[in-house]
């Protein structure tokens, strides 16, 4: 696979900003479990991982919510130092 593009919800459906054009406030309430908690940086690490071990020229990661800096700066500082790890 040449390229791998991956959206990621750190922060399931957290959000502290309420904007009113926000389509998933509703989508969350709806399900049968509305927050399903912080990505682990387990999980991070495995994603950053298996990206970079499939792709054969580029990966493009991107961030949605809830809001993903609840995740907090910590989190993303991790998710820069795994790239570089698993970077070829």
């Amino acid at each position: 696979m040449k390229g791998v593009s991956m959206l990621i919800k750190p922060a399931s459906g957290r959000c502290n900003l309420r904007c009113r054009y926000c389509f998933y406030e509703d989508v969350a309430e709806n399900r049968a479990e509305a927050d399903l908690g912080l990505m682990s940086e387990e999980t991070l690490e495995l994603l950053v991982r298996q990206a970079m071990e499939l792709a054969q020229e580029r990966v493009s990661f991107a961030f949605q919510g809830g809001e993903p800096m609840i995740r907090g700066l910590p989190f993303y500082e991790r998710f820069i130092r795994l790239e570089a790890q698993y970077a070829r």
